[in-house]
């Protein structure tokens, strides 16, 4: 596996930064790219005036008479085939649709990737501001675990009390430990979701603050019916119903112009015209299979269109509830700074205190 240059050499990772790598360099991206040349690669050819080549016949051998012997015969057929079914317009069509559908897919890839490469981005600055309040409650509990040990020394506490401060201490200290690792899969997730080397030493920087107001329901909505993968499965819909043309045309008979020179004894040439007779077969299988595929196509665009709707009224409650849950820990962490500051200031009395009793002893 081969994983893009970093960013820049000790650069971090902001928001903007994941946001054109994402669009330019994410696998799902690169991929859709090469796909999409399969879509193109449909042109190639499209517009032959048939889908037959025109055939040459040769034959030649000798012709025993009764009078003259063995005489050389020699006879050719050139039959070419005249496409009057407008299939070659029909193909171009659908190649022209395979494309739109193929830039529709790029542009809908584009959005995912920038989509899971965000969450990841946030998750991984969520996982440092994890850290730091662990750090922080770490802290804490290690200046609470003090002033028990202070505490006992000076005959105010037991040890049950300094058991439990040190029990505390410990659990803060593996609850370090565990968002230092979280943080740092995230990170390694998030770099790999780049094609960047997942164990290169690019950081991450950036805040969970909003970069913006969020924009209103309604507003959203409106806006849902023109979301990226919506917008393919439209054109994906209009693929199909090209395919259908080209299918009903191809089962239109070709005609075939003839023309024969034949030499037996005299020489000679024929003119006509070679026309199959739709009696079996008229592209009946295809026809019938690519109608189902366009109605399967019609649904699954309504679908999305429904799907996409009720994913933006999720969405949008999450991030509310999450502005919400960013506040409150906001406040949060200002109350564990003066905790630990109160903490603090409370080691010191008592160590003040167990001094002048010991002096005064």
């Amino acid at each position: 596996m081969a994983f893009a240059q970093p960013v820049a050499q000790g650069q971090a990772l902001d928001r903007e930064a994941v946001i054109d790598q994402a669009r330019r360099r994410s696998w799902g991206v690169r991929v859709a790219v090469v796909r999409s040349g399969e879509a193109r690669a449909l042109r190639e050819g499209a517009s032959m005036p048939a889908r037959e080549n025109p055939s040459l016949q040769l034959r030649s051998g000798p012709r025993w008479t009764s009078d003259r012997g063995a005489l050389p015969d020699f006879s050719f057929a050139l039959t070419w085939p005249i496409d009057l079914s407008g299939s070659p317009r029909a193909r171009e069509r659908h190649a022209d649709a395979a494309a739109e559908a193929a830039e529709a897919e790029l542009r809908n890839s584009a959005r995912v990737a920038i989509g899971e490469a965000l969450d990841l981005y946030a998750r991984v600055l969520g996982a440092d501001e994890m850290l730091r309040l662990s750090e922080s409650r770490a802290a804490l509990d290690e200046g609470l675990a003090r002033v028990a040990g202070v505490r006992r020394a000076a005959g105010a506490t037991g040890d049950a009390d300094v058991a439990m401060a040190s029990a505390v201490r410990a659990e803060a200290s593996a609850r370090v430990l565990r968002a230092r690792a979280e943080r740092e899969a995230l990170r390694s997730e998030l770099l790999a979701t780049l094609s960047l080397d997942p164990q290169s030493p690019t950081e991450v920087s950036g805040t969970l603050a909003p970069p913006a107001p969020p924009a209103a329901l309604d507003e959203l909505l409106a806006r849902a019916d023109r979301r990226s993968d919506v917008l393919s499965a439209g054109a994906l819909a209009q693929l199909a119903r090209a395919d259908v043309e080209v299918q009903r045309r191809a089962g239109t008979p070709v005609p075939r112009l003839l023309l024969q020179g034949i030499r037996e004894n005299e020489v000679f040439v024929q003119a006509g015209l070679d026309l199959p007779l739709p009696i079996y077969q008229r592209n009946q299988t295809a026809r019938a299979v690519s109608a189902a595929v366009a109605a399967t196509r019609d649904a699954q665009r309504e679908a999305l269109r429904a799907r996409a709707r009720a994913e933006v009224v999720a969405a949008w409650r999450r991030s509310e509830g999450a502005a919400r849950a960013f506040e409150a820990l906001s406040m949060a962490l200002g109350a564990v700074d003066e905790t630990e500051h109160l903490a603090t200031r409370a080691s010191i009395a008592v160590r003040r205190t167990t001094s002048t009793v010991a002096s005064s002893e």
